[in-house]
């Protein structure tokens, strides 16, 4: 019954979520696509393999790992909100990407026969299941022999400024508390990842950093996006004038990053990599 609570309380929240995220999710290519790049050079993903990307949000690493495959192989996208699907479908759309498909799913119940993919990727989202072995488990099922699963879960809260310096800058602006430390965070100590890999079944098992700074060209469509994505509930009922104050507030708490007028954002994700035995 716990797991049933834990699966309806996040499906309750990712549906709350969509209606910002698909309304600031780009329209084709990731305007950042480091992290979907390391995913894909990471797992060595072919042309011409069958990939499954788990939590695809709104196409995050999907559409870049279609992009690779040049026409070839497949790639299912699977979220637990179809809203967050439809915008990955436009996104394919628009690029043209007609190897991918979309399949709304739980992944600790993926509704895949075994052994149907080469390989199974998923950015940013084995932090939120109650129980991440089994998620992890789920996976392995769905892979081939010799096939290979790439998660990819934030590193420390505290080393990570993307979300650090709009968090505090907007509690102090409204004068509220900053509160805990978000869950996305829960995997970011070192051996974390590796550890639920191995429990679940995979072996060999790898875990790296993965750092880069993102060059943001556009500051203030940056945090305006961020504004509106992350702390929707805090901004919405925030006049014209009280939104561009707060916006400004943001700016100004990303003084530190800017380089030569360029605001260079610092990211730390860790990657577990895991084969499933041939």
């Amino acid at each position: 019954m716990a797991d049933q609570d834990q699966g309806r309380d996040n499906r309750s929240h990712w549906q709350d979520q969509s209606r910002r995220w698909t309304a600031t999710a780009p329209k084709g290519k990731a305007p950042d696509d480091t992290f979907n790049q390391m995913i894909i050079a990471a797992a060595g993903i072919q042309p011409g393999e069958d990939v499954l990307d788990i939590a695809s949000g709104t196409g995050n690493p999907a559409v870049s790992i279609a992009l690779s495959m040049e026409g070839k192989g497949s790639v299912t996208c699977t979220d637990l909100t179809p809203a967050m699907l439809e915008a990955v479908q436009t996104r394919a759309e628009n690029l043209s990407l007609s190897i991918m498909r979309c399949v709304s799913a739980d992944m600790l119940a993926l509704p895949f026969a075994d052994a149907s993919f080469d390989c199974v990727t998923c950015r940013f989202g084995l932090m939120f299941p109650g129980d991440r072995v089994a998620a992890a488990r789920e996976a392995l099922r769905v892979l081939r022999p010799g096939g290979r699963v790439a998660y990819v879960v934030w590193g420390p809260y505290a080393e990570n400024p993307p979300f650090v310096v709009p968090r505090r800058a907007v509690a102090n602006f409204l004068g509220s508390d900053e509160g805990p430390e978000p869950p996305r965070h829960v995997l970011g100590a070192s051996g974390a990842l590796a550890d639920i890999l191995r429990n679940a079944g995979f072996d060999p098992v790898e875990e790296k950093e993965l750092r880069y700074r993102n060059r943001v060209e556009d500051a203030v469509d940056y945090v305006t996006r961020g504004l509106k994505r992350s702390f929707a509930k805090q901004v919405d009922s925030l006049s014209e004038d009280r939104f561009t104050a707060l916006r400004d507030a943001v700016l100004a708490a990303w003084a530190p990053y800017f380089e030569d007028g360029i605001l260079q954002v610092p990211n730390f994700a860790r990657l577990g990599l895991g084969f499933r035995a041939k």
